[in-house]
């Protein structure tokens, strides 16, 4: 049987730049070009339909310029959704928006309890059965527990250290068996609890790191990887058998983001 085809969202950046500064990426004196940041979302878009993915695309929400990293304002597993609380007001407005496009789509969205935060997609990644999820700077630990016990899935923690600010900048699952890391993202009770995990590790230096390299995408053998200056992951990808397409995301790394922040996925819980 043919496996069904990825389901990916992505928003359009025609509203993307850099209004204020909320992690140590953001300069407001460091502008996006917006008609290259076009060109490099539209490659990133091209490049997930040629893989086979089934994309659709959201109109950017106004006023909202971070709108375009949709997957931080939700999380969607199986037919089950949970609404992000973002810890900067910045990006507060982006939620409720999400929330009615999803539920519109027939997913069942779940609300976190009141005052925990947590940033949705940013944040949580299925691998093995298991979700990959990040705390600290922007998510709080308790808000793991409500993910496990809602969607009914064990929760591998990730104490996210600076200047990463999500859980997708410093770990990133390539196939069942192999995972990418940044060794410096996360603290040494996180290390050890991925080490834990007897996958194949193959780690990012941190001058790779903060070019948002472990913030790709894999397909099958093919990695989408979120920058094109990042040679030694590149070797250590093709060494391990994968196929490397390296995009240039270089005006979304200006808010801190690349390939998979851009990235919304509905993930199968099967």
């Amino acid at each position: 049987m043919t496996p069904a085809p990825r389901r990916l969202y992505l928003t359009e950046p025609s509203q993307f730049q850099i209004e204020y500064a909320i992690n140590q990426w953001m300069d407001p004196g460091v502008q996006v070009d917006r008609s290259v940041a076009i060109a490099e979302w539209e490659a990133l878009r091209d490049t997930y339909v040629q893989l086979g993915a089934q994309v659709e695309t959201f109109d950017p929400l106004p006023g909202w310029p971070d709108s375009v990293f949709l997957g931080d304002s939700i999380f969607l597993y199986g037919e089950q959704a949970i609404a992000s609380r973002f810890r900067y007001p910045e990006r507060a407005g982006e939620v409720e928006p999400m929330v009615a496009r999803f539920e519109e789509r027939g997913f069942r969205v779940h609300h976190l309890p009141e005052g925990l935060h947590y940033e949705g997609n940013g944040e949580t990644m299925p691998w093995n059965g298991m979700l990959l999820a990040g705390y600290g700077p922007r998510t709080d630990r308790a808000a793991h527990d409500f993910l496990a016990e809602t969607l009914g899935v064990p929760v591998l923690s990730i104490h996210v250290q600076a200047p990463h600010f999500h859980v997708d900048t410093t770990i990133c699952p390539l196939d069942a068996g192999t995972l990418a890391y940044v060794p410096s993202g996360m603290d040494a009770e996180s290390r050890q609890r991925v080490h834990a995990l007897n996958a194949d590790l193959i780690e990012i230096d941190d001058e790779e790191a903060v070019l948002l390299a472990c913030n790709s995408m894999a397909f099958g053998r093919s990695v989408l990887l979120s920058t094109q200056g990042a040679p030694r992951f590149e070797k250590a990808l093709e060494r391990a058998g994968f196929d490397v397409l390296a995009l240039d995301m270089s005006e979304f790394a200006k808010s801190g983001g690349g390939a998979k922040c851009l990235t919304l996925e509905a993930y199968s819980a099967s």
